[in-house]
């Protein structure tokens, strides 16, 4: 993001190199925060209603009072975007509990949340899409549902971004498009990726990990719709990190990669190496559903 890119700060819409959030800020100091990733097509967000809800859900979770209504975040990531003159935009809005009498772990004491929205261009070309990503399955461990809730899309992310390390360094320097790391429970099932969720396709059945132990994704939600419309048989269960290499497919899906192939895991190639055909006919009707929409 540039210096002259206009960004969303409590309320004012001011230049990002005006932007400046408290030291003391909860957020800056350990994480004490939600967020929402929004994707926008022609200068409108897709699923805002349902970023709108998880990003209220997950503040409730940890007792951050959010300062505004659907309506008004809405209306704000319309208004930045406009700003910004970008119509296709990926919009990350951040809310943390704000600043505290004093930098301690104690959460009582905070009086006003930070709230900040920030918007960078999204590409609507495909040209390595066919390509697909790599994934490399991390020694990291998915944070068990104990310790912190999935279902609550926090800042404190430190784990995901060790994971991301440990896959950058660790995957296949030939793959296109990025490298995704995949996250297991303690019993060695898939949990989600880094920064998506995780299907695979075994013998013509679409499996996705089930509700409950992941965060709850948008285009998750989003794929299975699809895949019940376009008669795909569906399992959401248990899937273990060792059958990963011996899937037909595997995709990834979050707001800006939509649904994007996995073609290779751990370095080797995963099947012929190219997108498989329950893969394409998701990505085409998930496109086709979201240009419809916006």
């Amino acid at each position: 993001m540039g210096s002259s890119a206009i960004v969303y700060l409590n309320g004012a819409f001011v230049s990002a190199d005006q932007a400046v959030v408290p030291v003391t800020d909860r957020g800056f100091l350990y994480g004490d925060s939600v967020f929402e990733t929004v994707r926008a097509y022609g200068g409108h967000v897709f699923s805002g209603t349902d970023h709108f809800h998880r990003l209220a859900a997950s503040a409730t979770a940890l007792g951050i009072p959010l300062p505004f209504g659907e309506d008004e975040f809405l209306a704000t990531l319309d208004r930045l975007m406009a700003l910004n003159n970008l119509e296709n935009a990926m919009v990350r809005v951040t809310v943390s509990r704000g600043s505290g009498p004093a930098p301690v772990p104690d959460p009582s004491g905070c009086k006003s949340p930070t709230v900040v929205a920030m918007v960078r261009p999204a590409s609507l070309a495909d040209a390595d899409w066919s390509h697909g990503i790599g994934a490399v399955v991390v020694p990291v461990q998915a944070t068990p549902k104990a310790v912190l809730n999935p279902a609550i899309k926090s800042g404190n992310f430190l784990s995901h971004v060790m994971a991301i390390a440990h896959a950058k360094s660790h995957g296949d320097s030939d793959a296109h498009g990025g490298v995704e790391a995949i996250l297991l429970d303690a019993k060695g099932h898939v949990a989600e990726g880094a920064v998506s969720n995780v299907f695979g396709v075994w013998n013509g059945t679409l499996n996705t990990p089930p509700d409950g132990d992941i965060l709850p994704g948008i285009t998750r939600k989003v794929v299975l719709d699809l895949a019940h419309t376009l008669a795909i048989p569906v399992r959401e269960g248990v899937i273990n990190g060792q059958d990963l290499k011996d899937a037909d497919e595997l995709f990834v899906t979050n707001s800006g990669w939509e649904v994007m192939p996995v073609t290779r895991l751990n370095g080797i190639p995963l099947g012929n190496g190219e997108p498989g055909p329950i893969t394409r006919r998701l990505h085409e009707a998930y496109r086709k559903k979201v240009m419809a929409a916006c």
